[in-house]
């Protein structure tokens, strides 16, 4: 989806900084919505209060607000799928394939 909007927006965006962090994602405070989405996936409490904060700083309190509703909504959907078994699009078993996902392969 990332991928999709900055392409829609003409912004410009590297996906490799999401694996790589010496890569700039080139977005505004794309390093610093990095560190904030880490901290989220981690749980890591004491971590996200300095990321926010950097966030803040970097990108304002609106991109803090955007962020954090972006994650709540990727895990809600998330979850929705996981609980209803909704199988994995054509387009994404090879990724699924890679992840080593059962459904992937018809398991």
């Amino acid at each position: 989806m990332l991928r999709a909007s900055s392409l829609a927006a003409g912004e410009q965006l590297d996906l490799r900084a999401i694996t790589d962090r010496a890569v700039d994602p080139l977005i505004e405070g794309g390093t610093a919505l990095l560190a904030f989405v880490t901290a989220l996936v981690r749980n890591d409490t004491r971590g996200l209060d300095a990321a926010r904060d950097d966030l803040r700083a970097t990108a304002g309190a609106a991109a803090v607000v955007r962020a954090s509703a972006v994650a709540g909504n990727f895990q809600m959907m998330n979850r929705l799928v996981d609980a209803t078994g909704v199988p994995i699009g054509a387009s994404m078993r090879s990724i699924a394939i890679d992840l080593g996902l059962p459904s992937a392969r018809g398991e």
